[in-house]
């Protein structure tokens, strides 16, 4: 279990980010304006583009640490 000096795996946040997104399409159903089910597509599809961008610039950095 990660402590507070313990950051916590790139695949934990990304799997609390889309929890946030199912969160927040629960909330938008029950209001005025509901998200269609392309708009909750994008937002996971956005979800998982933002933590591959990050693990790839983790490789590339701890490709230069290394070098």
């Amino acid at each position: 279990m990660a402590t507070a000096t313990e950051p916590r795996p790139l695949a934990d946040l990304e799997q609390d980010a889309l929890a946030r997104v199912e969160e927040e399409f629960a909330r938008r159903a029950r209001g005025v304006k509901p998200w269609t089910p392309t708009e909750y597509v994008e937002r996971i599809e956005r979800v998982h583009a933002h933590y591959e961008q990050r693990r790839q610039w983790l490789r590339l950095h701890d490709q230069e640490v290394a070098a």
